[in-house]
């Protein structure tokens, strides 16, 4: 026993002193895969609650929530008092549905569960709030479609309000999230019919008004706006590996192509997809996700012509790169690396947009999403 006491006061030394009371760093929330679905083996326990030190950007696991399948996305009410997610499951006669589940946020990040509704179709994958948080948002990948549902006093959901099933022969609905055109507007991105899909949001019903076509293939994921300019947005193609600026109309509507680059380098032919991009708080650099090239693309952006410069690539130490999130200062960027089950912290070159690693390897399992308290 003697020769473990050294190791055991070491141990309690690089322990945290803070309890749960006085812990006053960020939460960030992991959103997982907890089973083994054929594309991805699973290896999560459920949501796990962390504390992120904002200097590194290591993360500490504090709690999980369990028992939920595939919380692969998540999203966290516009009051900070909600975290909802979807369960990704559905397309077994038993389950025919995956599902949506809301959690309140205690003062110590536990989530306390409150309910669960249908998300009624397969796979649902990506969800939101709109920007007043009385309403939930999500797309449900397998089955091309987008739901709303209505969030009661308590936080906790009612059955879905509409469902806007997504046109063409194999629809895959991979995002939907509120845009900066009004409370009403909402925009939808869909991979398998290579559109993105703008809507009005009236009394929780989803009415589709305008759509952009991109090209045949492409695989539109996921898509993000300018944070000073709203008629500037843009949107990361996971078939095509490319990211594409966009520009709407004053009324968030007629969205155009203005420019579209490869998210990987000259000569690089092995196999690759696209999954996550953000935009820099400071409006000037753009960020995707590589997952094979397992690298996060950087590019600049001019707000005034919508026109990309590739400036680079940053290697994500891990395996196939799947969401990230920016710290609302941008100085950090942190990677979800699903495969090789790490969250990789970089810091920020506000100057440049470049990307160097911190140090902090943070280990969660099959880590798809991350949120951020305050994000």
């Amino acid at each position: 026993m003697k020769l473990w006491l050294p190791a055991l006061l070491f141990l309690a030394a690089c322990s945290s002193s803070k309890t749960p009371e006085t812990d006053t760093r960020p939460l960030v929330f992991v959103g997982t895969y907890t089973q083994d679905l054929g594309f991805v083996q699973g290896k999560a326990a459920g949501i796990y609650t962390c504390r992120l030190d904002t200097v590194s950007g290591a993360l500490t696991i504090v709690d999980t929530a369990t028992g939920i399948n595939n919380p692969s996305f998540l999203t966290i009410s516009p009051d900070k008092k909600y975290l909802y997610a979807v369960a990704e499951n559905g397309g077994k006669p038993e389950a025919p549905y995956g599902s949506v589940v809301a959690y309140r946020i205690e003062a110590d990040g536990h989530l306390k569960k409150l309910n669960e509704v249908p998300s009624y179709g397969v796979a649902p994958c990506h969800i939101s709030t709109d920007a007043s948080g009385r309403y939930v948002l999500i797309a449900n990948y397998v089955a091309g479609n987008v739901l709303s549902y209505g969030v009661k006093p308590d936080g906790s959901l009612t059955d879905s309000l509409s469902l806007d099933q997504h046109p063409g022969k194999q629809p895959w609905a991979h995002m939907i999230i509120p845009t900066p055109f009004g409370p009403e507007r909402v925009l939808a991105v869909d991979k398998g019919d290579d559109q993105v899909f703008l809507y009005r949001l009236a009394e929780g019903r989803l009415q589709r008004l305008d759509s952009l076509h991109l090209s045949p293939g492409a695989g539109p994921r996921h898509f993000d706006f300018h944070p000073q300019d709203k008629t500037l947005g843009f949107v990361i193609n996971e078939n095509s590996c490319s990211i594409a600026s966009v520009r709407f109309n004053a009324d968030g509507l007629q969205p155009q192509v203005l420019d579209s680059l490869s998210t990987l380098p000259a000569g690089f032919q092995e196999k690759n997809t696209c999954a996550d991009l953000h935009v820099h708080p400071n409006g000037r650099f753009v960020y995707g996700s590589n997952r094979g090239h397992n690298s996060i693309a950087i590019f600049g952006v001019d707000p005034a012509s919508g026109k990309l410069t590739a400036l680079g690539h940053c290697p994500t130490q891990g395996a196939l790169p799947r969401n990230f999130m920016l710290s609302p200062d941008g100085k950090l960027l942190l990677v979800a690396n699903q495969n090789s089950g790490n969250v990789v912290a970089f810091r920020i070159d506000p100057a440049t947009g470049a990307l160097s690693p911190t140090g902090a390897n943070s280990a969660v399992p099959t880590p798809v999403c991350l949120k951020m308290m305050g994000r």
